[in-house]
């Protein structure tokens, strides 16, 4: 009974406040129709092309050739752990994941690129 009533005298009432709705600006990521040409290969240029570009294979980038998309697609289809884009090795490596040597070494690709590289990966990495 002491438990109620301190319950009851406790309690007070407030107005309800109406909070208006602010809609959230996009992130600016969209990996709705990413293509190779016009995503990814940028990607690659910009990040990976002084290592690992047609010019440098041999002299830095360990026998990798980015640039070159038969190279490229070659590198996507070694089984790292498995199928699909989580057999990668590529992803895993611009993921700094376990077990795979991350690229670029210096820094990470930010989150945007990544997940529009995935995107392209998870739809069979087109020459489109």
């Amino acid at each position: 009974m002491i438990g109620l009533c301190c319950v009851l005298t406790a309690c007070t009432h407030k107005a309800l406040v109406v909070v208006p709705v602010v809609p959230v600006a996009p992130t600016g990521c969209d990996t709705s129709n990413v293509t190779y040409h016009a995503d990814v290969q940028p990607i690659l240029a910009n990040n990976c092309y002084s290592c690992h570009g047609t010019a440098q294979v041999d002299s830095v980038g360990g026998g990798l050739d980015l640039e070159n998309f038969t190279s490229l697609k070659n590198y996507l289809q070694y089984g790292f752990r498995g199928d699909g884009v989580y057999g990668s090795k590529l992803f895993h490596c611009i993921l700094h994941a376990q077990l795979a040597l991350p690229m670029p070494p210096t820094y990470e690709l930010d989150t945007c690129n990544q997940k529009k590289i995935k995107r392209w990966i998870d739809e069979g990495a087109p020459e489109n």
